[in-house]
């Protein structure tokens, strides 16, 4: 992978767009990159890595990607742009940042999106790969798989940090290899196999402890101490016990069931003679009591008889009495209609009172069809009234219409002075200036803070300038003192050529130094940078405010363009006034027109309906006769009918009932003779309620079945030759409750003996099953045990090395083994570096230790025991190793392009020749190799440069000097 281009605009120091080609330093193959401290040298680097892969791990805030520069305006853009070359191919990446902008439209700030672009040269052209920075890293990652920490750690070779690498205790040593090599997987090894032994032992020592509370109770259960050694003999022997214990009162059992069964046969022997002495007994007592109550039933049968043919008389008896109380109530139904008949007719009832009703009926019905008549005639005189006050509206409408067309005619009639679309382009015209005069207003508000600003900005200008002044003059005075720390003993002086320096100036405590210089210069370029931007503001605020001169006062504008409203709100007003009027007259006239009409038909339905009325009036008078009305008249003729028909009916009802009565008295004679009675006195001593008959029927019905019972039994089979004397129960009973008492006996037993049984079975069970169960897993814990401990570096591991501690080895011995190349020909052969595998102190890791070997000694040693010279060779060395096998390790990139941070400083001459040839050495296959370094001496030995230096203005430029 070799690195062409990079192009940075808006980005860490640089505002400007900067472009650096390293093409350019190819055919030196080293160069040196230089500038003062603060620059910007390593933000060249920093721009690559953002290109890369979206992150520049120094600007560490927000995540990293806080790469814009502080130097931009708010609309200058931030760009970085990376050309390389990777596998025979040649690509482009293109990033911006996420940073806030002003807004295209309106005022305010707006965000803009972060950005990426992919494109690979195909002939003169860039096609484009990808466009999204998700896609853009996917791709990148196909092209280089380095990550972003390992790609800084090849490509810049800080040769301060592997100095300390190289020193470092075998656990500092590890995090840094931890961190390039991903090893955290090996160490998640050795905790999670940690932690399933640790858990399968704890669980194994639950279980176990589990088991030994079951064998106790066990033990505890069967009334014998726990042995030394619990076997399977002893648990055969536990339930071998409690198995004979069953047998033995399964027995017991079984016998006292067979007796209990014995004595319940003699018992109910007994009990049943006994209980056939008692039927023959009840019988007996029954059917003397049978023969004492037959005299009394005999009575009571007879009066049972005479009430029932009674009962066959009642319906004759009370039929004849409801025929007498009607009769007497149609005699008095009858009375009154007479009396009711003579108060509303004048003399006594016609001889033919059905045909006098049959007559009134007739004249109703003339009546009742006349009555609509009437109606139809007060209806007729209601709308004649209706229809006069139509006529009376209908000419007071069209006076009002008249009215309201002359109100119309008079605002026609009016003169306008101004129209409303006149008043309304003058108004528009005011606005658009008082538009102005705010404009003007809000620019004299800027200009006057702007002109503070300004005046603020020139103080603080001439302060950081009166500070610099003083830095500077001070620096000249004490510049003798300055010249005389860089003088050497022999060699010559740079003033006067002398190589003997008898008296050098001494330089004061407190003296300037170039980094308080620099501070000054920064402080002054920043002051005198705001004090320009604050006067180029306030100028171009002036110039604004001038060319708005002409603009009348904001105050009268406002007035004007409030008196100009309300002037087209006149217009607008009286304008819709004259629409409204036309329209008004048009809708008069037509409803003029239509009254007329509507008076026309009103006048000929008057005329009609007062004809009708007339007609009718004369019809109705002649049906009414004397009456007021004919409903009057219906009234009268209704009430009449009404007490001709209740005489009618009354007379019917009494001949009736009378007629009734008659038959009645014949039925009940009749009766009586055919049911045996001489007349009603003996029928009426004879009747009983029914309840009474029920209860004699009851009586004679229960002594009947009570014989029939008795004699029944007493000729039962069973009941013949009883004993005479009672059969003694009491003594079976007895036998019988102490068998039962002694089975049951045998019952409890047998079930605490078979519970106890069951309960020792399934703890021996649970105590089989558990051993079964921790045999497998002792030998589980057996093979996990061995494998964690020998990852965790603990016996059986001899090396006493973790898992990740011997790949990381394995890793640093392959660094060791290609820096060992390079610093075989850096120290002519003397040096060599060694992984160590000596075992490790108690806490600590094996196998990443490093050391030196001296060929000239055959001694190895500690790499603090170098000098401060080889240590850097050795470092140096280091660091080409490690950047080989990271490269190797993402499959064998070639890294081109190389950077090497600081470390000359440190060396003489004669070892930074060696280490300038061994940087030559690394210029093979056309490697270019950039240094950043401060030592004067490297600015002399390379001539090819790229100078990173810091603008007035305070951001930097870049500037190559091949």
């Amino acid at each position: 992978m070799r690195i062409h281009q990079v192009s940075m605009t808006g980005f860490g120091p640089f505002r400007q767009t900067q472009t650096v080609d390293l093409d350019t330093f190819a055919a030196h193959g080293i160069f040196l990159i230089t500038g003062r401290t603060g620059a910007g040298k390593s933000s060249i680097l920093d721009a690559v890595v953002y290109a890369l892969y979206d992150s520049a791990p120094r600007y560490a805030t927000g995540g990293g990607k806080q790469v814009r520069s502080t130097h931009c305006t708010p609309d200058e853009p931030t760009r970085v742009e990376l050309v390389f070359s990777a596998a025979g191919r040649t690509y482009r990446v293109v990033r911006t940042p996420e940073y806030p902008r002003p807004k295209v439209r309106g005022t305010g700030m707006t965000r803009e999106k972060a950005t990426a672009e992919l494109s690979v040269r195909e002939g003169d052209q860039w096609v484009g790969i990808a466009a999204q920075p998700r896609t853009v890293g996917e791709e990148l990652h196909e092209i280089l798989p380095l990550r972003c920490d390992q790609f800084l750690q090849v490509v810049l070779l800080a040769q301060g940090d592997f100095q300390r690498f190289l020193v470092a205790s075998s656990e500092d040593r590890q995090k840094l290899l931890r961190t390039l090599f991903r090893s955290e997987r090996f160490s998640d090894y050795d905790v999670e196999l940690q932690r399933r032994a640790g858990a399968l032992r704890q669980s194994l020592r639950e279980a176990e402890s589990g088991t030994a509370a079951t064998i106790s109770a066990l033990a505890q259960h069967a009334g014998r101490d726990v042995p030394e050694e619990v076997d399977e003999a002893w648990i055969a022997q536990v339930l071998e016990t409690h198995d004979a214990d069953v047998e033995l009162a399964r027995g017991d059992l079984d016998q006292a069931t067979k007796e209990v069964e014995a004595a319940a046969e003699l018992l109910q022997q007994a009990t049943e003679l006994a209980e056939r002495q008692r039927r023959f007994a009840r019988a007996t007592e029954a059917m003397t009591l049978v023969v004492q109550q037959a005299p009394a039933i005999a009575a009571d049968r007879v009066r049972r008889d005479l009430a029932v043919a009674a009962q066959s008389v009642e319906v004759a008896h009370r039929a004849r009495v409801v025929a007498a109380a009607r009769a007497e109530e149609a005699a008095a139904g009858l009375a009154a209609a007479l009396a009711g008949f003579e108060e509303v007719v004048d003399g006594p009832p016609p001889t033919d009172l059905v045909q006098h009703r049959d007559r009134l009926t007739s004249d109703l019905a003339v009546l009742t069809a006349r009555l609509a008549d009437e109606q139809e005639l007060e209806r007729l005189r209601a709308l004649a009234g209706t229809l006069t006050e139509q006529l009376d509206d209908l000419g007071r409408r069209a006076d009002d219409l008249a009215a309201q067309a002359l109100h119309h005619d008079a605002v026609l009639e009016r003169e306008v002075d101004v129209s409303a679309e006149q008043a309304g382009s003058a108004l528009e015209r005011l606005r658009d200036e008082l538009a102005l005069a705010r404009k003007r207003a809000a620019a004299e508000r800027e200009l006057a803070a702007a002109q503070v600003e300004e005046l603020q900005r020139g103080k603080a200008r001439t302060a950081a300038s009166t500070v610099l002044d003083s830095l500077n003059e001070r620096r000249l005075a004490e510049y003798a003192g300055t010249l005389a720390q860089a003088l050497v003993k022999g060699e010559p002086c740079a003033v006067c050529g002398s190589a003997e320096h008898p008296a050098p100036a001494v330089l004061a405590d407190g003296h300037v130094t170039e980094e308080a210089l620099d501070e000054a210069r920064q402080a002054f370029d920043r002051a005198d940078h705001a004090a320009r931007r604050a006067g180029e503001q306030a100028a171009a605020l002036r110039a604004t405010v001038q060319g708005w001169a002409e603009v009348r006062p904001l105050d009268e504008l406002t007035a004007a363009v409030r008196e100009a409203e309300d002037a087209l709100a006149r217009a607008q007003q009286a304008e819709q006034e004259r629409v409204d009027s036309r329209a008004a007259k048009e809708r008069i006239a037509a409803a003029l027109a239509d009254l007329g009409v509507q008076r026309a038909a009103v006048q000929q339905r008057a005329a009609t309906t007062e004809q009708q009325a007339d007609a009718l009036a004369a019809t109705v008078a002649r049906v009414r006769g004397d009456s007021g009305s004919v409903v009057e008249r219906i009234a009268v003729v209704t009430g009449h009918l009404e007490a001709t028909s209740r005489l009618v009916e009354a007379r019917a009802a009494d001949e009736g009932a009378r007629e009734r009565l008659r038959e009645c008295g014949e039925t009940l004679a009749a009766t009586l003779d055919q049911n045996g009675f001489a007349d009603e006195g003996e029928f009426a001593q004879a009747r009983l309620d029914a309840a009474a008959i029920a209860d004699l029927s009851r009586r004679i019905e229960k002594h009947e079945a009570l014989r029939v019972a008795s004699q029944t039994a007493l000729a039962a089979p069973e009941l013949q030759d009883l004993p005479a004397e009672p059969v003694d129960i009491q003594g079976p009973q007895a036998v019988h409750a102490q068998a039962r008492e002694t089975c049951e006996a045998a019952t409890i037993r047998y079930g605490s003996v078979e519970t106890s049984a069951v309960t020792a079975h399934r703890l021996a069970t649970t105590i089989r099953s558990a051993w079964a169960t921790h045999a497998q897993a002792r030998a589980e814990l057996a093979v996990l045990d061995r494998l964690a401990r020998s990852v965790h570096g603990e016996s059986p591991n001899t090396r006493r090395m973790r898992l990740e501690s011997y790949v990381l080895a394995a890793e640093l011995e392959q660094i060791v083994v290609a820096a060992n190349l390079r610093l075989h020909a850096m120290s002519s052969g003397r040096y060599a570096l060694e992984r160590s595998d000596v075992t490790a102190t108690r806490g600590s890791n094996s196998g990443l230790e490093v050391r030196v070997r001296d060929e000239y000694t055959g001694v190895t040693r500690s790499p603090e025991s170098l000098s401060g010279g080889e240590k850097f060779l050795a470092s140096l060395a280091l660091a080409l190793g490690l950047a080989e096998v990271v490269t190797n390790r993402a499959g064998g990139i070639t890294l081109d392009t190389l950077f090497i941070d600081e470390g000359f400083g440190s060396l003489d001459a004669e070892t930074l020749e060696v280490a300038m040839q061994t940087l030559d050495g690394l210029r093979q296959n056309g490697r270019t190799i950039g240094l950043i370094s401060h030592v004067e001496t490297m600015k002399e030995r390379l001539p090819a440069q790229l100078a990173v230096e810091r603008t007035a203005d305070g951001w930097s430029r870049v500037e190559a000097r091949a």
